[in-house]
């Protein structure tokens, strides 16, 4: 399997339509297919990536980026090494490493600590709000 037959796998049952065109310039790109084979670069940790970008540029709760800034992050995400780009491991991994810190330090002999069963009691009460743009905020 070649580069570009890697990103097509990855999209392949995407609906999302930006996330289509992001791949259908990635693909225009031969001197980048070597990089699509990575084991660290896959679309799911490129669309965090280009998001945390976007978030940066964030003014007042508004942004406007256009397609070309969000195909060259795509091509940096595909670039550059992800110590460089600041993205240590996977978020998988990084969850399951997070999660097994937390019960190790909460949970002793069995039994839970107050902080976290205080913690869980909030959030059952935590009533979700829904935005005014679809979905829960």
């Amino acid at each position: 399997m070649n580069g570009f037959e890697r990103l097509k796998e990855q999209v392949k049952d995407q609906e999302d339509l930006a996330l289509k065109q992001v791949v259908e310039h990635l693909l225009t790109m031969p001197h980048m297919e070597q990089n699509y084979l990575k084991d660290e670069k896959n679309l799911e940790d490129m669309c965090k990536f280009i998001k945390k970008m976007a978030q940066k540029h964030a003014r007042n709760g508004w942004n406007f980026i256009t397609n070309e800034i969000v195909y060259a992050w795509a091509t940096m995400y595909f670039s550059l090494p992800n110590k460089y780009l600041k993205i240590d491991e996977t978020p998988k991994a990084k969850k399951a490493k997070t999660n097994k810190d937390s019960e190790n330090a909460q949970t002793k002999n069995n039994v839970v600590s107050m902080e976290k069963a205080k913690k869980e009691l909030e959030e059952k009460k935590k009533v979700e709000q829904i935005s005014l743009f679809g979905g829960v905020a």
